[in-house]
């Protein structure tokens, strides 16, 4: 007898990994009035924050580093970290390096206001 055909139950996942959770980034609060409201998809892509136009989201602010922040995915979360930025990233209105996104937390990164939202 094989070892698959002692398996009981579902298929493993072709891919081995974690589905990602379907979220995105929803401009609260920015410089830029326009902005107010977008929402930038996440997926498993990682997604960079900052000053220079090549970032995914671009943060209109001298208070913002020119690669500020950077959203990745590890085992189907999203997950923030900081790229030693000069002002710091805020989560929930503390100072962090890496955390975790759950939803409804709140990213602030100079003026600029960002709610993450996992889609139900």
């Amino acid at each position: 007898m094989s070892f698959d055909e002692t398996r009981v139950g579902a298929a493993p996942q072709a891919s081995g990994r974690a589905r990602t959770a379907k979220a995105s980034l929803v401009v609260v609060h920015a410089a830029d009035e326009a902005e107010k409201g977008r929402a930038y998809a996440l997926g498993d892509e990682d997604v960079t924050i900052g000053r220079e136009a090549g970032n995914t989201v671009v943060v209109g602010s001298d208070q913002a580093s020119r690669r500020h922040a950077r959203i990745f995915v590890s085992g189907g979360v999203h997950v923030l970290v900081d790229l030693d930025s000069t002002n710091g990233t805020f989560l929930n209105s503390k100072l962090v390096q890496e955390q975790t996104l759950r939803h409804g937390d709140v990213v602030r990164i100079a003026s600029t206001v960002l709610k993450y939202v996992v889609e139900s």
